[in-house]
């Protein structure tokens, strides 16, 4: 396979490469793809665990070799090697790499991934601009993803002329093809539809009314597409790749409209309990009492919608990945409470006079009110996650969070230190003094312009709740102030023991900790950018895979699935991506190609020249196994028996391997060339 590898003394030389290989996923007429010493499988079956089946030289290899150490699984990072390598010229060549890219994070291939994704194809390629389509409106787009079909400009004369008005400098960007051929295709059948008026008033009360199900179990997942399967692999690795983020720009722009609805749902949802609370808190009539009870109705319907779809995605997540997103979490607890407190409310609503009849709130229902109301804002905040121009910010808040996290846990002990030890020191303040502040001041009295001479003095007990150190949680607040310079226990106590602990203070929690926290936080920001950028792709990637998964209401037919993705950029960013993964570049069995050392326990457990694909020249291999079956039988020489026949296939072991060393290209290719050249001559 490998002929564009001539290793000299250690060094690695790129020559011409000879092809003898293409990728297929179908076998020749006639011809069975899998053979039955392909796999190792205990039950005579071909198919494995969740209803897979290996459909190509790919997703065999990955099988064949699957909970091996990497160096024993180098055959499958040749197969990468060998298909990204051609890929630079035609993306095809990735077509059974697309299709096995999720069983790659499965079964922790994660190394060779990581270097697949640093290769030359997914942002090397070079192809021309068609000259209408060049606008200087892209100037500010990182990545713009498109099928090749809307390459063709739809825009009139006038506007073009327009646009050469308005911003005469084009920017000069890169257009490149995703080399995933099919990444976004599913194998979930869809039948097309005849559309008429009544089918669409169905269709329309179905959007409206009814809340999306899942069109697949949560068992049948292997029929997502595989850009699906591989986000569900929970992977962070992919979301650095131009590539990638090109593909889910251009899901993106079909799933955009779904979470749009559900956004406008929740808006609604919020506005409703909004004007609701307020009427209810005002006591007035100025809301009529119809309009309010529309608002209670449309709110209930919306909490049963949001709910159900919440408990279609408990079901078909399962409850530990379900769980595992704060998310999920935070969407339930909003609306549970949201609707609580409504119900409580409802209480006092008559159809008279709304809540007119409502004199008195308890102080507790108040506060809940509050909670609430703050609860469906955060929760409308959080829904804005997915939108670019401002979910961005919102993961800037969150990373830099998690950052400062145990330095703000760290700086929480020291405020409790100092609160524990003037709790200690003012509590019962029965022999310390208290300063009598005076003020004095003259004033002008309004109606007869008289002058007025005012002296004030201040009325300080420090037993009483003027004294913030008399309970431990007050303490903690006023400590915490200390922070905006407030010094209370300054201000109102003459004693040198608090003057001590207050200098003390204000060295170590003001100065130190507070522009500590500022320089940290400051660190923290220059690596934000790219990280939250990541976090959104990963976000809006998980929720176009959920998405793929549910029924779709279409209007019309939808078209086909694109084959190829194409997308533009600005020749920086794909500069830039290969200086951050210039490390990485380079043959993707680099360091991995390393002689086997199969332990004892596996040549025990399973003889893989038995089940083998390869054909090896192995004479004493019937006499490695008649001594293996002697040692299993004969129980009083076994000990003696078995450490002979170790040393021999240790030996026999080391020369398989020499072999396969010296002349690795024949045998990957042994197989596979047997596989493809029966090919029929009127193909």
């Amino acid at each position: 396979m490998f002929d564009i590898i001539n290793k000299d003394n250690g060094n690695e030389k790129k020559e011409e490469f000879v092809i003898r290989h293409i990728p297929r996923s179908v076998s020749w007429p006639g011809k069975e793809f899998l053979r039955d010493d392909d796999l190792r499988l205990n039950n005579n079956s071909l198919v494995l665990e969740d209803n897979e089946r290996p459909e190509n030289d790919m997703e065999l290899a990955i099988y064949r070799y699957k909970g091996r150490e990497l160096k024993d699984t180098v055959v499958v990072a040749y197969l990468l090697e060998y298909y990204s390598s051609h890929a630079t010229d035609y993306a095809g060549w990735m077509s059974t790499v697309s299709r096995a890219l999720p069983l790659l994070f499965k079964y922790n291939y994660d190394d060779y991934v990581k270097r697949l994704f640093s290769k030359e194809c997914f942002a090397g390629q070079t192809h021309n601009i068609p000259t209408e389509y060049l606008t200087s409106r892209i100037h500010n787009t990182e990545f713009r993803a498109f099928e090749i079909v809307k390459l063709r400009s739809d825009k009139s004369f006038i506007s073009k002329k327009f646009e050469l008005v308005t911003s005469p400098v084009i920017s000069p960007f890169a257009f490149r093809v995703v080399p995933l051929p099919s990444f976004t295709i599913n194998r979930i059948g869809e039948k097309k539809e005849e559309y008429n008026f009544f089918r669409i008033l169905l269709k329309i009360f179905l959007f409206l009314f009814i809340p999306r199900w899942y069109k697949i179990s949560r068992d049948e997942k292997n029929l997502l597409s595989p850009f699906a399967r591989t986000i569900f692999c929970e992977n962070d690795v992919i979301y650095g790749n131009p590539a990638i983020e090109a593909v889910i720009s251009f899901q993106w722009e079909k799933a955009k409209f779904f979470f749009f609805s559900f956004f406008i749902r929740f808006l609604v949802f919020a506005i409703c309990f909004w004007v609701v609370s307020w009427a209810y808190l005002d006591h007035s009539t100025i809301i009529n009492q119809n309009f309010l009870f529309i608002l209670i109705i449309v709110f209930y319907h919306l909490s049963i919608y949001q709910l159900i779809t919440e408990a279609f995605q408990f079901q078909h997540r399962g409850p530990k990945k379900y769980f595992s997103e704060i998310f999920n979490i935070f969407d339930v607890i909003s609306i549970v409470f949201a609707v609580t407190i409504m119900t409580i409310m409802l209480k006092n609503f008559q159809f008279s006079d709304g809540f007119g009849s409502v004199k008195e709130i308890n102080n507790g229902l108040i506060v809940a009110i509050s909670f609430a109301i703050f609860l469906v804002w955060i929760e409308l905040i959080l829904y804005l996650r997915l939108i670019p121009v401002i979910g961005i910010y919102i993961y800037h808040v969150i990373i830099v969070f998690k950052k400062i996290f145990p330095f703000f846990t760290f700086m929480a002990i020291v405020i409790l230190a100092f609160a524990h030890t003037m709790i200690a020191l003012l509590k019962n303040p029965a022999n310390i003094r208290t300063k009598d502040s005076t003020y004095s001041g003259v004033v002008t009295n309004s109606l007869t312009d008289e002058l007025l001479n005012i002296k004030l003095k201040s009325d300080f007990d420090p037993t009483s709740s003027d004294n913030p150190f008399t309970s431990f949680s007050e303490a903690i607040m006023a400590t915490y102030f200390w922070t905006s310079d407030n010094w209370i226990q300054r201000d109102e106590f003459d004693f040198w023991a608090v003057d001590i602990y207050t200098f003390i203070a204000s060295v170590f929690l003001v100065l130190v900790l507070q522009n500590m926290l500022i320089a940290f936080m400051s660190g923290v920001y220059e690596d934000v950018t790219a990280k939250s950028r990541q976090i959104l792709l990963k976000h809006q990637a998980n929720f176009i895979a959920e998405y793929e998964a549910l029924r779709h209401i279409h209007f019309t037919n939808p078209e086909p699935e694109t084959k190829y993705i194409y997308y533009l950029g600005q020749p920086k960013n794909f500069q830039e991506w290969y200086q951050k993964r210039k490390d990485d570049q380079g043959v993707i069995y680099k360091d991995f190609e390393e002689k086997s050392t199969d332990t004892i326990q596996t040549y025990k457990d399973v003889n893989y020249d038995v089940v083998s694909i390869w054909n090896l020249d192995d004479d004493n291999s019937s006499k490695t196994k008649g001594k293996k079956m002697e040692d299993s039988t004969d129980s009083t020489t076994r000990l003696s028996t078995q450490e002979v026949v170790l040393n021999e296939v240790n030996e026999k072991i080391n020369e398989i391997m020499k072999k396969v060393k010296d002349d690795i290209q024949n045998l990957v290719f042994n197989e596979m060339y047997n596989k493809f050249n029966n090919v029929p001559q009127n193909l």
